[in-house]
């Protein structure tokens, strides 16, 4: 059976929440909000026994980590969390670590917010990069010291981009990295050889031209996968699109929404054109989901799909693809172009992943650094590379374990290195959910049709852009 890949990034936390609320979510709201974040998402039990700083008895201290269950491997990620705690129990004699283990990726966030109005909650919370901004606006998030990264290791010990996500303009970092995702294209080199394709596409030209050459619409042949329907996966593309065209959606510094500009809808429209103008899609798939994406390509059903994340890697052993998939990097030349324009840089991903970030009510921090530094080591690093597919974010792990970073391994390697932080807002996370419903429509009627209708497509987009807007000026505030 093939697995649903876990993805740790903006859309499955605070973007959750803010999708179920309805309504934009500013700073001043997120403190209201708190009581009530968590039993929202799962009942007000879900913290119970992990009040920072717990004790069990005389100086013993127990320190609580909150993580997203892994769905694609918890076994896995259970030898990984043991792993963890035996290091931290040997090194640190009469005390333990619990690892609270929530099911929903959105509770973590919601923890977050309920900690910054109770002062109370766990330890370390695990969160995707995209989260840190609204983490850190609430006050539960506060810059590690110098003296802390030292003990930690230095901030020399983590990849350079990792580390830059972590902080507002690389400055003021206020989570350890852990571990890194991001997107690439994932192809049957098998398909292509067969096909007489030398490699995968470079251009968005040739990602069309290389897919229809493998389609055959009459007669039901797609060569591309789709994931639409995935709630968090259109922004996903959206945001690659967009900035690859030299557009934003949100300004570099974090004020202006800017989901309707002409690069968005340019980008959106080319997604779109996959299926109603290019036929490399199948209109059917317009409303797929990651895990029917994914089911499809290892059937060999397609050939190819763009902006897969790193954990879908774990999907392939075992399938018909086994020995016949590939990555390379997404595409980097927008369509119609035969170049970058001078000057521009290529880009293949944003950073996701997961981070640690102590909470600022812990009461034992010093414990938290402690075993921080340990979720840095090669060998906790190098299991949870071969457990849940992350990349390891530690240099002195890419040298013990070399097999981390080359073969399709590489891809992601360089693709993290090379990759952008998204804006450092605490809106960020609702731009997910608001670029969703704004094309869910439109790829409805693809479903329905194989068209869509541009001015509806920009009347959902104005809608969008406004809500964000509304957001970030209530976060100026």
């Amino acid at each position: 059976m093939t697995k649903i890949p876990f993805v740790n990034e903006a859309g499955g936390n605070v973007a959750s929440f803010t999708k179920k609320l309805g309504t934009p979510v500013s700073r001043r709201s997120l403190l209201k909000l708190g009581s009530f974040g968590i039993a929202a998402a799962a009942g007000s039990s879900m913290l119970a026994g992990c009040t920072t700083g717990s004790s069990s008895g005389g100086s013993s201290k127990t320190i609580t980590v909150m993580v997203s269950q892994s769905p694609t491997a918890p076994e896995g990620q259970k030898r990984i969390l043991d792993l963890m705690r035996q290091k931290f129990e040997a090194a640190h004699p009469g005390n333990t670590v619990k690892f609270d283990v929530v099911q929903l990726g959105s509770a973590v966030s919601n923890a977050v917010i309920n900690t910054a109005a109770t002062k109370e909650g766990p330890d370390i919370f695990e969160v995707g990069p995209q989260v840190l901004p609204t983490g850190a606006a609430t006050g539960v998030f506060t810059a590690l010291t110098d003296s802390e990264w030292s003990d930690l290791g230095g901030k020399d010990r983590y990849l350079a981009s990792v580390l830059a996500v972590t902080g507002k303009d690389n400055k003021d970092h206020v989570a350890i990295p852990y571990y890194a995702s991001t997107m690439a294209m994932y192809y049957n080199k098998k398909m292509f050889a067969d096909a007489g394709i030398s490699g995968a596409p470079t251009t968005w030209n040739d990602f069309i031209e290389t897919g229809q050459k493998l389609s055959d619409a009459s007669g039901g042949k797609f060569a591309v996968g789709d994931a639409a329907g995935e709630p968090s996966h259109p922004w996903h593309v959206i945001w690659l699109l967009t900035t690859q065209l030299g557009g934003q959606l949100i300004s570099a510094d974090g004020r202006t929404a800017q989901l309707n500009s002409p690069e968005a809808l340019q980008g959106i429209s080319f997604w779109l054109d996959w299926i109603s103008k290019h036929k490399i899609v199948n209109q059917k798939d317009a409303t797929n989901t990651s895990a029917q994406q994914i089911q499809q390509f290892v059937n060999k059903q397609n050939a190819m799909f763009p902006c897969g994340f790193t954990q879908a890697i774990s999907s392939m052993p075992g399938t018909p693809v086994e020995k016949e998939w590939a990555l390379a990097g997404n595409p980097t030349v927008p369509y119609g172009q035969q170049n970058l324009p001078s000057g521009a840089k290529p880009v293949q991903s944003y950073l996701g992943g997961a981070t640690w970030a102590i909470s600022k009510f812990s009461k034992n921090r010093d414990l938290a650094l402690g075993l921080a530094k340990i979720m840095g080591d090669p060998d906790v690093q190098q299991l949870t590379w071969k457990e849940v597919g992350g990349l390891p974010t530690t240099n002195e792990t890419f040298t013990k374990h070399p097999e981390t970073r080359t073969g399709d391994w590489k891809v992601i390697y360089d693709a993290a290195v090379s990759a952008q932080a998204t804006p450092w807002s605490p809106s960020f996370g609702q731009v997910s959910p608001l670029l969703a419903a704004a094309v869910k429509p439109s790829f409805s009627e693809l479903a329905a049709n194989g068209k869509y209708n541009t001015d509806t497509l920009k009347a959902q987009l104005d809608t969008a852009n406004e809500k964000l807007k509304a957001a970030l000026n209530s976060e100026k505030r």
